[in-house]
């Protein structure tokens, strides 16, 4: 038995008592302290287990949450966080919660969801069986300066990690252009019909080529750039997948039906998400469930119970009104909720938008100038604006049309609980990751979260 690991796994699990007693997550600081006396640590708590790492720029913690819960439900038992600290501190923190102090984990499996940049610690730690590898956006620049150096940061993980087989969006060239890069197995997975109804998609305008900076033409687009792909100037093109949803149907306000192709044969798939941008979830869950050797069923009957992970269709109710909480992290993920908003009978009449700018969301707002706030935006929407950089929304909503006396700025979290409890009418709130925890933390101390998906 190792010393330092048995002292890094005992400051872990006591570091994390204290902080939950205090009400904190208490999922980065308990790891980072455990990583600072063994550096090894992941490694040494993963050899022997089963490992499912997630990963991409928009879905992964929605994907993770449908794959641990399969796991859990066909195998008793997973190794997960469910508050999504995904960089190594919350992974070492998962693990050692998993495990005794001699080192012994509870759980055969690990699901694992891995921040982009931190899969070149991760990997190298942990050999996964399976990597899925959702989709690539731009996204927080400060981190990610080029479309593709989140990618390059995954392909030099992946050459560490060679037997882990690669689940892979064959939709996103960017996700897609990772398998000429490395020598793994690949299992793809893509959407071959319409996830929302007609008129409500968004598409990016000209999607260059990965590989020559040439313009793609698209035979099928779902929306942003993902599609069915060909670069008429280098031949590039499009992946056959694997695993595919061929239609949707059934389209509920909380679930609707998937048709699914698995290698040339057809299986209806109720699931527990709304028709849209969490169909791609839904896929690269059951194609990452299959490919490590989950019963179909399984996996099928996971999707169809699946519960979102806290501050993704959260509602509160606050005395009379009626909160919902919408996480938005970057351009295409925005866009797609919006898609979702204005597909809904009714447009909000109340909003909130909430902006930090913390190492969690990236530290550029730039990306909200290019989201498409005019599809919610009416005469008559009231909005509050609030977080560190509330300026730089309440300038992008002004010019998005909102009228100036149906605007006002509240940066106080426990003025603006209070502000919420005397509108009386429901409101959606979208805020990026600092801010919508800032607010959460507020609403929990006087109001219970409504299970959304269990109403």
């Amino acid at each position: 038995m190792s010393v330092k690991k048995t002292a890094a796994i005992a400051v872990c699990k006591s570091t994390y008592k204290i902080m939950r007693a205090l009400g904190r997550t208490a999922r980065a600081l308990p790891g980072m302290l455990a990583l600072k006396i063994d550096g090894n640590l992941i490694h040494e708590l993963s050899e022997g287990h089963n490992t499912i790492v997630i990963t991409g720029t928009n879905g992964k913690t929605t994907t993770t949450h449908m794959v641990q819960q399969a796991i859990i439900n066909a195998y008793g038992g997973a190794a997960y966080d469910p508050s999504s600290t995904n960089m190594a501190q919350g992974i070492a923190t998962t693990l050692c919660l998993d495990s005794s102090l001699g080192g012994k984990r509870a759980s055969d499996w690990a699901v694992i969801e891995s921040d982009e940049g931190a899969t070149k610690r991760v990997l190298p730690a942990m050999y996964p069986q399976v990597m899925v590898v959702t989709n690539l956006y731009r996204d927080q620049v400060d981190r990610y300066p080029t479309w593709t150096t989140a990618r390059d940061y995954i392909i030099e993980a992946i050459k560490s990690s060679p037997d882990t087989v690669l689940v892979l969006d064959a939709d996103c060239q960017v996700t897609a252009s990772i398998a000429d890069a490395v020598p793994n197995q690949v299992v793809w997975f893509g959407v071959e019909c319409n996830p929302y109804d007609e008129g409500i998609a968004d598409h990016d305008q000209v999607v260059e080529c990965v590989a020559c900076g040439q313009p793609l033409e698209f035979s099928h687009r779902t929306f942003a750039h993902l599609g069915t792909y060909r670069c008429p100037a280098c031949g590039r093109q499009h992946h056959a997948a694997d695993i595919a949803v061929v239609d949707v149907t059934d389209k509920q306000e909380k679930s609707c039906t998937l048709t699914v192709r698995v290698n040339g044969e057809l299986r209806q798939l109720p699931v527990n998400i709304r028709a849209g941008y969490d169909v791609y979830n839904a896929a690269a869950a059951f194609a990452g469930l299959l490919t490590a050797g989950v019963p179909e069923d399984k996996a099928a009957e996971a999707l169809g119970s699946f519960v979102h992970a806290a501050h993704r269709f959260e509602i509160f109710n606050v005395e009379d009104t009626q909160t919902r909480l919408l996480l938005m992290k970057n351009t295409a993920g925005c866009n797609q909720l919006i898609n979702m908003i204005a597909g809904e009978d009714q447009l909000p009449q109340n909003l909130v938008c909430l902006l930090g700018m913390e190492i969690m969301d990236g530290l550029s707002t730039e990306w909200i100038q290019d989201v498409r706030w005019e599809k919610l935006i009416t005469p008559d929407t009231r909005v509050i604006v609030g977080g560190p950089r509330y300026e730089d929304m309440q300038q992008r909503l002004l010019r998005a049309g909102v009228m100036p006396e149906k605007m006002t700025v509240q940066t106080d979290y426990a003025q603006l609980v209070r502000d919420l409890a005397a509108i009386g009418e429901p409101v959606t709130v979208i805020a990026n990751c600092s801010t919508i925890e800032a607010l959460r933390l507020e609403l929990v101390k006087k109001y219970e979260p409504i299970d959304y998906w269990a109403e």
